[in-house]
């Protein structure tokens, strides 16, 4: 059974501005945007809280975007990140350099985040991960940083069934069990004697944006499912600028074997130890000092 979004009308034809959280100065003179996961129910950017303090401290202003608040019923993950780069493009930078889908506007109607610049740092968790490479082919963000947390730059047959096995229990166990199988295969190490249990919801979050299950089983299964066959490989070897990609050690989902890099070199892959599929989470202090060596933050 696939799920189908409960709202395929106006709450996806229109492609409204998407749901975000700015952390840091308005006023600095740097911009780093963030692609959150898969989230049944947006949580206001809460994910990314615990390793945002390098990004601050080197001078940017943060914006934290729900990824999946620019879908509409249909999409791959083509069309998902052709909405994202037009959203995203400075004035003028389009898809590719040149102009957006429809005579230069922004792809269904969204107006984009500046008119002057492109984003210095763009960040991408799991499925943000994914749409961040892809959007590497536009030469507007040739000269930014990537950093990729998690996110699968490839998708195997192994990544494929996982995704599709969590995805397809949503509609045959319900959203609840779908995220204990979720669960099951992104937690850390540490929380292996399941003594920790699963995220909550934001309840904020599900009073605004997601109110009834069928939604947010909806973003959850359709979510999952845009990553099938998943493939950057080429505009990651493309990327002139620096790169890296943080993933955890102990990962059961997206593992090294699904990250690549290319020939420059400023390309880099860090493991964090004693992780999983939330290093951010699992090792924050180690994912931080990372992030902070990356962007050249660290004193010497």
């Amino acid at each position: 059974m696939t799920l189908r979004s409960p709202h395929p009308g106006p709450a996806r034809a229109a492609a409204p501005d998407p749901a975000r959280a700015v952390l840091g100065d308005s006023g600095a003179p740097r911009h780093a945007v963030v692609l959150a996961p898969v989230m049944p129910r947006w949580d206001e950017g809460a994910f990314f809280r615990q390793v945002a303090e390098p990004l601050l401290a080197s001078g940017h202003r943060i914006t934290i975007y729900d990824t999946l608040s620019l879908l509409r019923d249909g999409d791959d993950l083509k069309a998902l990140v052709d909405r994202w780069a037009g959203y995203l493009a400075p004035e003028g930078g389009g898809l590719h350099g040149g102009t957006a889908e429809g005579g230069g506007s922004h792809v269904g109607g969204s107006r984009g985040t500046s008119a002057a610049a492109a984003p210095d740092v763009l960040v991408g968790n799991a499925l943000g991960g994914a749409v961040v490479q892809a959007l590497l082919t536009c030469e507007w963000t040739h000269r930014a940083r990537a950093l990729l947390l998690s996110g699968p730059t490839v998708a195997d047959d192994e990544l494929n069934a996982k995704l599709e096995g969590i995805a397809a229990a949503v509609g045959t166990q319900g959203l609840s069990a779908a995220l204990r199988l979720l669960e099951e295969v992104v937690r850390g190490p540490a929380r292996q004697s399941g003594t920790v249990q699963p995220p909550r919801d934001n309840p904020k979050a599900a009073q605004n944006l997601a109110p009834d299950e069928e939604l947010a089983g909806w973003r959850l299964s359709t979510g999952l499912r845009l990553l099938h066959d998943a493939d950057a490989r080429q505009p990651v070897r493309d990327f002139p600028g620096p790169l890296l990609h943080v993933y955890g050690e102990q990962s059961l989902l997206v593992q090294r074997r699904h990250l690549a890099t290319g020939h420059c070199p400023q390309h880099h892959l860090v493991g964090i130890p004693e992780a999983g599929m939330r290093p951010h989470a699992d090792q924050p202090a180690l994912t931080r000092a990372t992030i902070a060596r990356f962007l050249g933050a660290e004193k010497s």
